[in-house]
């Protein structure tokens, strides 16, 4: 580009009919329907140089007269603009580029890798299941030990009742023994003393008769 013996209205059309070229470039390869990852690239580049004839163009517009500066840096804003959306275009179809080539690379996987994704699967669904086992046993475990537990309680509650029980048949056989002692005592006592009732008896007796003996002889013999 040649830029001798022109004005700096001419220079800034200039740097304006590029930074258009570049930017009409860089929207065809964004807008292809199978863009790659080289025609981003370009598409890239096309962009840094629009970008760069922005600047040149900001570069000129610093050296014109105040009054003339504000209608072409409007301008220049609506320049920058329109790189930046197409900056943002970009970086979308790199991403899908890229989700493109991680889904090929998924659905090109081998018959083996995909034989071991599967054993993988299926080893933890068995780890799984494994697991639901060993908790169902220790819930058993639990359930037979509560059970054990109560049966022992219920034993020792029969235990203490027996216990009791026991000890106030003691207490009854001892009240027992103490009274048949007391009869057998006195029993033993009226068996000794009966043979001294009996001649008190015996006396008692024949004194009554020799009494009704003689008060009739004194009856009979005045």
């Amino acid at each position: 580009m040649s830029h001798a013996n022109v004005n700096v209205s001419e220079l800034f059309a200039e740097y304006e009919a590029d930074f258009h070229r570049l930017l009409a470039e860089a929207d065809e390869f964004l807008a292809a329907s199978c863009a790659s990852a080289a025609a981003l690239g370009k598409a890239d580049r096309r962009l840094t140089e629009a970008d760069q004839a922005v600047k040149q163009m900001d570069l000129e517009v610093r050296a014109l007269p105040p009054e003339a500066r504000q209608k072409l840096q409007e301008k220049i804003k609506g320049f920058k603009a329109s790189v930046s959306e197409r900056r943002k275009q970009k970086e979308a179809r790199n991403r899908e580029v890229l989700l493109g080539d991680a889904s090929a690379s998924v659905l090109g996987k081998s018959a083996d890798e995909h034989g071991r994704a599967e054993d993988m699967n299926q080893s933890m669904m068995d780890a799984s299941r494994k697991l639901q086992e060993a908790k169902r046993t220790v819930l058993d475990s639990e359930q037979i030990g509560l059970d054990v537990m109560g049966d022992l309680r219920l034993q020792r509650e029969t235990i203490e009742r027996s216990r009791d029980n026991m000890g106030k048949v003691g207490q009854n056989y001892s009240m027992a023994g103490k009274t048949l002692e007391g009869m057998l005592a006195r029993a033993d006592q009226n068996r000794r003393m009966a043979p001294c009732h009996q001649s008190h008896m015996l006396l008692s007796t024949t004194g009554v008769i020799k009494l009704m003996f003689f008060s009739s002889r004194s009856i009979w013999n005045p």
